[in-house]
This record gives structure tokens, C-alpha cells and sequence, in this order.
């Protein structure tokens, strides 16, 4: 009967010495016999329940229930373990799916967003109600916003990354801010979400798109555009205007690439 030391073993089926070592600390896989000078010699059957636990564990399949599958087989369990990684390969590919949807949906909203015009025409419109989840720590830069944004995902969606990419992420400047110009403090961040548990108003928006985010000189000078558009209209703000980021930090590191929408909500003097 070949052998094989743990050195062989662990280089054969790139498995790590100390997972080897684990595996057998828990009675995973025990080697064939230990010498007295403490080397570990592995067999064929070893290596059989090798492949096995590796094919186990590439399906996230714990430890402690391969162990259960592997102690003591019968048909019974070997069926069962063929139910088992059915059960996870099935899971595998929803999330996959999941993924792959996800991807879709950036993809669409980046293809359909590099196509606004750079003319930064501005418009009124009217906006349905939007959920969304809300952070409402006063902040003073777009770096802060984002992290304001990292809180609210870590919060409520946990490890999962539900916003980047959407051009559903932004921030609000109160109304008192803005009417004194100091359009780089923004009241509070926010997230869009149909389960959000804050809402932004529905009702009359002023909307511009503008590309670019880095000089503030720059945004001042959007902004007072939107100021002038009022007074010639007979409008007057009518609650915080919003940031919405449609391109940022998560698609590029050009600054000039950023794209954002300022919505102004107004309503006639």
C-alpha cells in the first residue's frame, strides 16, 4: 500500500499542513498511522475521503456535517449526502442568479446614464413620493456623505452591497443652507428604497444634471443657475434640495465622470 507524508499530501491537493492538521484535530481525516517521530503517513482511503471533503467544502458544506456524512456510511447517508449537495449547488445558483441580476441592473443604469447630455439644461418636474432609509448626521464634504452612506448599508443591509451603482444613493442641503449659498453642507444622506422608512416629498422639482464633482466653485455655479431660474419663474423653495449621485466614487475615480442631479423642490410665490 502506497503512502503518502502530509508534506506529499498537502502539495498534491494544494490543501494547507495545518488544515491537514485540523481536519485530523477533529477526526475528520486521521492519517493512516503517526511514526514516533510524530511524521503523518496518509493511504488511498485517506485520500478518497479527501476528494471528497475538498468537492464538500468547495459547496460551503460545514465541517461538522461532513464529518456526520463521512462516519459510519451506509446508502442511507450517502444518498442523503447527494440530497445535501443538491440542496447547496440549488443555492449556489440562486445566489449566482441573484448576482448575475444585480450586475444587469448596474449595467443598464450605466449605459442609460452616460447617455445624459452635457448641456445641464434645467427642467421642472413633477416627482413621486420615494422612500428611502435615512442618516441624519450633518456633514460637510461628499467623502462624508459616502461614509454616511456605508453606515446606512452596514445598518440595514449587512453584509450585502444594495446601493452602489444604482444611482439611488444622495444627500439633502436644508433649505437654510441653501438660500445662504453654502450648498457643501449637506443636513443628511439617504439611501432610496421601496422598504425605506423615511420619505422624500412628492411634488414640484427643479431638476439639473450636472457632470462633475470636485471643484465646489463649480457646483456653486450650477446651483446659482437654479437661484436665477427661480426668481425669473415666480418660484420659491419649498423644503431641502436633494443630491442625487448617479455616477460616483463606485464607478470611477474621475471626478469629471461624476454625474449628479439636483432636485429643488418649489412651488409658485
Amino acid at each position: 500500500m502506497k503512502l503518502y507524508r502530509i508534506g506529499q499530501i498537502s502539495k498534491l491537493y494544494d490543501v494547507s499542513v495545518d488544515t491537514l492538521r485540523h481536519y485530523e484535530k477533529i477526526g475528520l481525516l486521521e492519517p493512516e498511522f503517526v511514526k514516533d517521530n510524530g511524521y503523518r503517513y496518509y493511504s488511498n482511503r485517506q485520500i478518497w475521503k479527501l476528494n471528497v471533503i475538498r468537492t464538500l467544502r468547495h459547496l460551503d458544506i460545514g465541517l461538522l456535517d461532513i464529518k456526520d456524512h463521512l462516519t459510519d456510511r451506509t446508502l442511507g447517508k450517502s444518498e442523503s449526502l447527494i440530497e445535501l449537495q443538491l440542496e447547496a449547488i440549488e443555492q449556489q445558483q440562486a445566489e449566482l442568479q441573484g448576482l448575475k441580476q444585480d450586475l444587469q441592473l448596474r449595467q443598464k443604469h450605466l449605459v442609460t446614464t452616460k447617455q445624459t447630455p452635457g448641456n445641464m439644461e434645467i427642467t421642472l418636474r413633477t416627482l413621486p413620493e420615494r422612500k428611502c432609509w435615512v442618516n441624519r448626521v450633518q456633514v460637510s464634504s461628499f467623502w462624508d456623505v459616502d461614509r454616511m452612506h456605508k453606515e446606512i448599508e452596514a445598518d440595514k443591509y449587512g453584509e450585502e452591497t444594495r446601493y452602489t451603482g444604482l444611482g439611488n444613493a444622495g444627500a439633502r442641503i436644508s433649505q437654510r443652507h441653501f438660500d445662504a449659498g453654502k450648498y457643501g453642507i449637506y443636513s443628511e444622506s439617504f439611501i432610496l428604497d421601496d422598504n425605506g422608512d423615511h420619505t422624500l416629498e412628492s411634488g414640484q422639482y427643479i431638476c439639473l444634471d450636472f457632470w462633475g464633482h470636485d471643484e465646489m466653485k463649480d457646483i456653486m455655479r450650477h446651483y446659482d443657475r437654479v437661484n436665477a431660474y427661480m426668481a425669473e419663474n415666480g418660484l420659491t423653495m419649498n423644503g431641502p434640495a436633494i443630491e442625487l449621485y448617479k455616477i460616483d466614487i463606485h464607478e470611477t475615480d474621475n471626478p469629471d465622470e461624476f454625474l449628479t442631479e439636483l432636485q429643488v423642490p418649489v412651488r409658485l410665490q
